[in-house]
């Protein structure tokens, strides 16, 4: 079933005002669509261009010189198991596409962060990064995305935030509802939906 993870998902900016750099399809053949979540990732050039992008990290995973027999085994049975959640998001009470998004985002960050020939070569996404914040006992674990508006999936202990960009001043601001994530150089603010606001810093990568 697809997990129903706390997460803030922003959708409003899905399939509206997407150049023609984003006009194309998912990696699967639409025309072969046989779930309301294929038929939603169809239907929209962002969630296409997420599908896309999963695809990609997901192929460098499996080809990569460092995947072993057992461990390609388990992510292409983990991955059987994902498509399977994200096409239980008619079930979601987020509504198919937030449900989705949510799935494809988390899964990007999830295969990056597990699976080093993922992050092997240049694409849409980078990541995870992570930020420690204040008050927060585990790091903040944050993926961006390109596809095609700038997206930020942060994942911390017991929740996350899926974010859109928004104009700044100066740096990288995400925000969606009450969620907001700004970014200058390696420090952020993350404020959260009951209004706390945390500073964060980016840790170095190991």
């Amino acid at each position: 079933m697809a997990r129903m993870i706390p997460l803030i998902a922003g959708l409003a900016w899905i399939g509206a005002g997407i150049g023609p750099a984003w006009a194309q399809g998912p990696s699967f053949d639409c025309s072969k669509a046989d779930s309301t979540a294929e038929d939603a990732v169809c239907a929209s050039e962002t969630l296409s261009a997420l599908d896309r992008e999963l695809t990609r990290v997901y192929s460098l995973a499996v080809k990569g010189p460092n995947m072993t027999d057992d461990r390609v085994h388990d992510l292409r049975a983990f991955q059987r198991g994902w498509v399977k959640g994200r096409n239980d998001c008619w079930k979601s009470s987020l509504g198919v596409e937030h449900c989705v998004l949510q799935e494809y985002v988390l899964r990007i960050g999830e295969i990056r962060t597990e699976f080093a020939d993922a992050r092997s070569e240049d694409g849409a996404s980078t990541g995870p990064f992570p930020y420690v914040c204040e008050g927060m006992d585990v790091p903040v674990s944050v993926v961006f995305i390109s596809a095609p508006e700038a997206i930020a999936g942060l994942t911390w202990l017991g929740g996350g935030a899926v974010l859109t960009g928004t104009p700044a001043g100066s740096g990288s601001k995400y925000t969606h509802a009450n969620t907001t994530f700004w970014v200058q150089g390696d420090d952020a603010t993350l404020t959260q939906a009951d209004g706390q606001e945390v500073t964060c810093s980016r840790d170095a990568m190991n």
